[in-house]
């Protein structure tokens, strides 16, 4: 087992509100929140225009837009945001062998098994701008505290090798630090601890102990990068106005079905069985659940058993809610989209792009729905 000794992560810059400008360069310039799909929600991203007014994740409608009155929500487009996180990873395939999903928005990178890993990182960055258009800030540290301390302190659109953890250590703020929690944080107030030189250098106490030595461990590909694929996965959309066409439902859900699928590729999962939901605006639900034999990992087969379910699920009335999941996920060795990236994807690209009546907000901006 090698012991690796270099490691990156790759963080989005303001990923969702970022995506959104990039579909829409009419917004660049103006403050933008990305918000929940549910009936009860928050910001979930903003742009750094309007997180100068004091915009944050987590923060509710009426308390942004007091803040902010010109800001413009927008609802969140997860379906699109999972295949934007697909072609970061194939971009990052091209540079690096070994890599981690951290989450939606982030990467981390083993940097040991390349040559030139910096130089390949800088590559990275420019081709994500270059054929996304989104800004990524990246830090480099002897493990993934260090690198994500370093990406930390270098956001938004910044590149930070740490090469000396004692002289880096100086200037950090102990709550950028990897698994500095509330509790965590609270001890080391009482305890005069405020930079992460502070933590490194302190004596005599077990629970400091412990942290310096997670903060400073090294890791292993094996250990560290290890995969742990999700069981299930689902989307579920709340319709700004409810719809009694089963063409738009089955439009709809398919276009959920592709944010799905696309998580399905950057895993090299199959799934064995699919689930669709509607609620009408009468309040009744309704639910159900097919196998599709073996493991399957084709869109065209998954999609055409979509639509039959869905066929299946309504009969009349107004649709306010729409769902798919796909349960019994496990890794398929020999993964092949091809037939799916050829038509299908140009397709939904464009549904998303356009993000239509019945995936958008309150008012038109260019096509795009906005709430503002």
């Amino acid at each position: 087992m090698g012991v690796y000794k270099l490691i990156a992560l790759l963080d989005m810059d303001s990923y969702f509100a970022s995506i959104e400008c990039a579909k829409n360069p009419v917004l660049r310039n103006r403050p933008i929140a990305v918000i929940g799909i549910g009936e009860k929600t928050v910001i979930t991203s903003a742009n750094y225009l309007a997180r100068s007014y004091g915009i944050k994740t987590g923060m509710n409608i009426k308390e942004a837009r007091m803040l902010c009155p010109k800001i413009i929500f927008l609802k969140a487009d997860f379906p699109y945001y999972e295949l934007t996180t697909l072609k970061i990873a194939q971009i990052i395939e091209k540079y690096f062998p070994v890599y981690k999903e951290a989450s939606i928005d982030e990467f981390y990178i083993a940097l040991d098994s390349v040559d030139s890993p910096i130089k390949r990182l800088e590559m990275l960055k420019d081709e994500i701008y270059e054929k996304l258009l989104l800004k990524c800030t990246i830090g480099v540290g002897c493990n993934p505290h260090i690198a994500k301390t370093a990406c930390e302190v270098s956001k938004p659109d910044g590149f930070l090798v740490v090469d000396d953890i004692d002289s880096f250590s100086k200037s950090v703020d102990i709550s950028k630090v990897l698994g500095i929690g509330k509790s965590s944080k609270k001890l080391l107030d009482e305890l005069g601890v405020q930079t992460l030189w502070e933590l490194l250098h302190s004596k005599d106490c077990e629970t400091l102990d412990i942290l310096k030595m997670s903060i400073l461990k090294t890791y292993t590909e094996s250990e560290f990068f290890k995969i742990e694929l999700p069981k299930s996965m689902g989307h579920i959309l709340t319709l700004d106005r409810s719809i009694n066409s089963f063409n738009e439902i089955v439009e709809i859900g398919k276009y959920l079905l592709f944010g799905l699928y696309a998580k399905l590729v950057r895993y090299k999962m199959g799934t064995k069985y699919i689930s669709t939901y509607l609620k009408l605006s009468n309040g009744n639900f309704f639910s159900t659940s097919k196998s599709v034999g073996s493991l399957c990992n084709d869109y065209i087969l998954l999609s055409k058993i979509t639509e039959q379910m869905y066929r299946k699920l309504y009969l009349s009335g107004s649709v306010v809610k729409i769902g798919v999941s796909l349960q019994q996920l496990k890794y398929l060795d020999g993964f092949q989209s091809s037939l799916f990236w050829e038509e299908d994807l140009r397709k939904f690209e464009k549904i998303a792009k356009l993000n239509n009546v019945h995936l958008g907000g309150f008012y038109t901006l260019r096509n795009k729905k906005v709430v503002g």
